[in-house]
């Protein structure tokens, strides 16, 4: 501080020395109400943490215990999202949904072109898939409730002329489009799927 001429210069070289009675500005409370913000949110985002930890764990198990089937004779393959059981035994359409659902899966749906790829290249053998039109005729669904999005019948969509030929099944001595349905009584090999749905990031 100078004095000159009866006039007092102060010269503030250290903010430190402002009144210390005022209000500090503005800016210097955000990071204190940030803070206290985030305290605040702590649990949820534990939580939502928790879950997604839970999540993600239990699909994990899913494909330890799949891969412990794997190697006590049921053959579980990871293709995707999905896990994927191909049998080398028949059963008839009914039976081999009822093996899938037993393992926490279904039979399969085929959904993008990459997984109609990969079952055609596995297979050997006529094999059942999870599509039927059962219940309304001409009206196709896949058992694990999956939208019909893409289709590959070898004839295009069957016309509802054979009130016995509702379940579909994969015929991989075609290339392409294989898709054909016959009686769901007929024994086959079939092809499980169960979806994985696992965040990566």
């Amino acid at each position: 501080m100078q004095v000159v001429s009866g006039w007092k210069i102060i010269t503030c070289f250290d903010c430190s020395e402002t009144d210390p009675t005022s209000p500090p500005p503005p800016s210097a409370q955000l990071p204190d109400i940030q803070v206290a913000d985030e305290v605040l949110q702590l649990p949820k985002h534990l939580a939502e943490s928790e879950k997604a930890y839970g999540h993600r764990k239990a699909k994990y198990q899913t494909i330890f215990k799949k891969g412990k089937l794997s190697r006590s004779g049921d053959h579980w393959e990871v293709f995707g999202r999905s896990l994927f059981y191909i049998s080398d035994i028949e059963k008839t359409w009914y039976d081999a949904e009822n093996f899938c659902t037993s393992r926490d899966a279904h039979l399969t749906s085929i959904l993008t072109d990459d997984e109609q790829f990969f079952l055609s290249t596995q297979l050997s053998e006529p094999t059942w898939i999870g599509l039927s039109d059962e219940n309304v005729e001409g009206d196709w669904e896949w058992t694990d409730g999956s939208r019909v999005i893409t289709q590959y019948w070898s004839r295009g969509v069957p016309t509802p002329l054979d009130d016995y030929s509702d379940c579909a099944f994969i015929d991989p001595s075609v290339d392409g489009l294989n898709w054909e349905h016959s009686d769901c009584h007929q024994l086959r090999r079939w092809v499980c799927k169960e979806k994985l749905d696992i965040d990566e990031t």
